[in-house]
């Protein structure tokens, strides 16, 4: 199982080397975090039970700038992981990774919060 971590680390770290600039969400960071704070729904039960944490979604940006490959990478609790998954998958086309001006397929990842107000 490390063996196919490493090999991954490796991998996105010699795609990025091979990009000249890296995929984004449309509109930056600021719209992602609009993006995801207005689409994202707290789960009742893991409301309900207390549960917070962060996941964190992985994910291959395409040439065409759609979301493939969606793997939970950090995982909190299934039903946050669930709406995590929901979020990421609705989100517009990204701006793929470019190299010499030509879209490249480039692994990205987004933090999904579940932080419970007082």
């Amino acid at each position: 199982m490390k063996a196919i971590f490493t090999s991954l680390a490796l991998l996105i770290g010699t795609l990025f080397c091979l990009a000249d600039t890296a995929p984004s969400f449309p509109g930056g960071d600021q719209a992602m975090k609009k993006y995801i704070s207005e689409n994202t729904r707290y789960p009742a039960s893991a409301k309900d039970n207390g549960v917070e944490g962060i996941v964190t979604v992985g994910f291959l940006v395409a040439t065409d700038g759609s979301l493939q490959q969606m793997k939970v990478v950090k995982f909190v609790d299934p039903d946050l992981e669930k709406e995590a998954i929901r979020v990421v998958s609705g989100m517009p086309k990204w701006i793929p990774a470019e190299k010499n001006g030509t879209p490249l397929e480039a692994p990205s990842k987004v933090d999904i919060p579940f932080i419970l107000e007082e």
